[in-house]
């Protein structure tokens, strides 16, 4: 048996757009985007991205899409789309983290489908959805995840597939994630899984890449992997507001991998929250819209390299949050989970009593619930913006006090619209699943940027065996109560203990801090032009009294400011950009 390790083109392959894709009726393929076609009779299986496919598995996925299972085209390793054809229907979907992407518009035979949500925009003349981007300003992405900000253009969401035939469509599930066993049971299988999508990757780049080594666990143990079969560029970036002791961590790492940590030392005009005229506008916001000149500098050693590693989505497949005491408490453990709740509060100097107050609070509403009273709290604008200290299925941050007494009242609408559609899940599940595609969808979002650095990113802790992995062991097991992070150490006991036993994390407070007092003269700018002032979504005052106030005694709204930059930033370029051509050649 022969096994290939696949490995897309040097951008994001975008399907639905560009040449006709061989062997595949009706289906176009973006520029330098790779796909293996297999076919069989009336049975057509493409698999496009990163995977690692034997001869043997060829016709295992052959039957599969005869016989209509449609998760078992999603079980190679590697990270990919999939798109099947036969027997009158068509099935296509990207992976269970949503980095690669599917979106659709219309119905029946008026269906088209695309990896870019933009790009069915422009082919429909989709308008943006002000209102969808208001509302993802007060409570976050997480409560649509079948919506995008472009009006009638849905997402199928991480962990489905879009199934198309005579009937219509509908949306299929093939997460394939069934927590059970315990940490010490499944841990091999996790660090078997995430050595082969480092590995597997090594082998296609020819033994060298580059990779992000920050000095934190989870690009630390990818470059270390990475390292194990071939030569790595290591890069990190370090400026007088980033932690000093994540470089010395990067610095030992790299030592440890005899590689040279190339530190790209920044200054004023590498801080967050400047852009440039001209920089890629990626499909949606994206966080690193706002970080071009420190992407640009540090990556620049590595630009040119086949691939280059992240560990990107590492924070939610090795850990969990305080969801899980919510889920011990909706499935009635509450004395265990009162006991660790206690513990884990009187170690952080905390008060145990308000934290238990907040966790059965959030367990009694459940996810819909919060969601209609968020919607009610919009709507009287009596709310608290305070974050409450632990997880919670809806939080209103300060920016929805920024939103207009309209704007509040049509989100409001929205709130109890997401409330009607919510599958209730265990808020340990719903908090893994929401965290994985914000996660993803970031990174996704990022691609068209990174192309301009020069670089191809890869996600191992985002493919689709990696995250089944992590998430067949229960949230409780992986969630770290003395120690950081239990999966890693365990599923890797080779990983040197100086780093799997590391108790800090560094923070970047302190530099989007500098980085927006430096640059507020262009982020007032900003807000005051931006379209949801002018639609009449986004009142400029209190925003630009909460930018005003950033470096003072509080700085709450920090993570809100930057939500809203970097929307606004998005809205404000995208008005003078166009797809060429060949985006409007989009067929399903």
């Amino acid at each position: 048996m022969t096994e290939e390790w696949i490995t897309g083109g040097a951008s994001t392959p975008v399907w639905s757009a560009g040449q006709a894709t061989e062997g595949l009726p009706g289906v176009r393929m973006g520029t330098g985007c790779r796909a293996r076609v297999l076919a069989d009779g009336g049975v057509r299986v493409a698999v496009v991205g990163d995977f690692l496919l034997s001869a043997g598995e060829e016709e295992q996925l052959i039957k599969a899409a005869a016989d209509g299972r449609w998760l078992d085209l999603t079980r190679l390793p590697g990270s990919y789309w999939v798109i099947a054809q036969g027997a009158g229907v068509s099935f296509v979907c990207g992976d269970v983290a949503g980095l690669r992407s599917v979106f659709y518009h219309g119905h029946g035979s008026d269906m088209v489908w695309s990896t870019s949500a933009r790009r069915i925009a422009v082919h429909r003349r989709a308008e943006v959805d002000l209102l969808m981007a208001a509302a993802r300003l007060a409570a976050g992405p997480e409560h649509w995840p079948n919506r995008t900000l472009f009006e009638g253009v849905r997402a199928v969401p991480g962990g489905y597939g879009l199934l198309l035939g005579p009937q219509g469509h509908r949306v299929v599930e093939v997460s394939g994630i069934h927590p059970s066993g315990t940490l010490a049971e499944g841990a091999a299988a996790f660090g078997a899984a995430l050595e082969r999508a480092v590995h597997g990757r090594m082998a296609a780049a020819g033994g060298r890449a580059g990779a992000d080594v920050s000095g934190g666990l989870d690009s630390s143990s990818v470059a270390i992997l990475a390292a194990e079969v071939g030569e790595i560029r290591a890069v990190t970036y370090a400026d007088p507001f980033t932690s000093a002791e994540d470089l010395g961590f990067a610095h030992r790492v790299a030592d440890h991998i005899r590689s040279p940590l190339q530190v790209a030392r920044g200054g004023l005009e590498e801080l967050p929250f400047g852009w440039a005229p001209g920089q890629p506008v990626p499909d949606q916001p994206a966080a690193a819209s706002l970080t071009m000149a420190q992407h640009t500098l540090y990556l620049r050693p590595a630009a040119g390299l086949p691939l280059h590693f992240t560990g990107h989505g590492g924070d939610v497949v090795l850990d969990s949050c305080s969801a899980v005491w919510v889920a011990m408490v909706q499935d009635g453990q509450r004395r265990i989970a009162r006991r660790e709740v206690t513990n884990w509060a009187r170690a952080r100097n905390r008060s145990p009593r308000d934290m238990w107050r907040a966790i059965t609070q959030c367990a009694g509403t459940g996810h819909a619930g919060a969601l209609e009273e968020a919607a009610v709290q919009l709507e009287t604008g009596v709310f608290d913006t305070r974050r409450p200290g632990v997880w919670t299925w809806c939080h209103l941050g300060e920016s929805a006090r920024w939103l207009t007494p309209y704007a509040r009242e049509r989100v409001a609408g929205l709130m109890r619209e997401g409330a009607r559609e919510i599958v209730p899940l265990r808020a340990d599940l719903a908090e893994q699943h929401a965290s994985l595609r914000l996660i993803a969808t970031d990174a996704r979002d990022t691609a068209p940027l990174a192309a301009s650095w020069g670089i191809r990113p890869v996600h191992p802790f985002l493919d689709n065996q990696v995250v089944r992995a992590a998430f067949a062991i229960p949230s409780a097991e992986r969630h770290g109560l003395t120690t950081f992070k239990p999966l890693l150490a365990t599923a890797l006991p080779r990983l040197p203990r100086w780093l799997t036993g590391r108790r800090s994390k560094g923070s970047f407070t302190r530099q989007l801090t500098a980085g927006i007092l430096h640059h507020q003269a262009e982020i007032a700018e900003l807000i005051r032009t931006s379209p949801l002032v002018a639609d009449g979504l986004l009142d400029p005052e209190p925003a630009l009294t909460a930018l005003a106030a950033v470096g003072g005694t509080r700085a709450d709204a920090l993570y809100d400011l930057q939500r809203l930059t970097m929307t606004c930033q998005w809205l404000n370029a995208r008005a003078g950009t166009s797809l060429p051509p060949a985006a409007r050649e989009l067929t399903c």
